[in-house]
């Protein structure tokens, strides 16, 4: 199961992404392009807690859990913490260079955690990361060209925004690479 600290850091995330869904709160937080460019800056961060609607939020929230059970072993608080801040960032960043003027969902952030644990597997010879790196790196080539699922878009009343998952992905490999989050104590244990 997860460590205590792991477990209360998660049920912070969560409680923020709900705080997040009602108003003028969500209004303040959205990745809004127009709203950051007059200085709302925050909302870089702040958007990736925003969903665009109950079923979205308990979606992306599920993943998160999900995929913080499965890299437990490499995850504590405060590496959950810095990784969801830095693959934040780097998603909200990364949106300023694509055509979207609003953008809501941990999507992003759940896909560079995926592909970050994935290595995390490889670097310490796990079986399956190679197969779980494989099919993030197949999903993610397939969203981008193909684009989003018909069914998710209307689940979540929005276009998918596979822009977010791409730069998910390619910010999880780059922490993973430089070693960034690893360097602040990954266990060996094995799964």
């Amino acid at each position: 199961m997860f460590s205590r600290s792991l477990f209360l850091s998660l049920l912070v995330v969560c409680l923020l992404s709900i705080v997040a869904q009602f108003a003028p709160i969500h209004d303040l937080m959205i990745w809004d392009r127009q709203a950051m460019l007059t200085g709302q800056w925050w909302r870089i961060l702040t958007g990736n807690l925003t969903h665009t609607n109950w079923p979205h939020l308990a979606m992306n929230l599920s993943g998160l859990i999900i995929l913080c059970y499965l890299f437990r072993f490499d995850l504590n608080a405060f590496r959950l913490s810095l990784l969801l801040f830095l693959l934040s960032l780097m998603v909200g960043l990364a949106l300023f260079l694509t055509e979207m003027d609003i953008y809501a969902g941990l999507s992003g952030v759940l896909h560079g955690l995926f592909i970050w644990g994935t290595c995390q597997d490889i670097r310490l010879h796990r079986k399956g990361g190679k197969l779980l790196l494989a099919a993030g790196v197949l999903k993610v080539t397939w969203d981008v060209s193909v684009g989003g699922s018909a069914e998710t878009a209307a689940l979540i009343e929005a276009h998918v925004a596979v822009e977010a998952h791409l730069a998910g992905a390619l910010g999880g490999a780059l922490l993973a690479v430089t070693k960034v989050t690893t360097a602040l104590g990954v266990s060996n244990r094995r799964a």
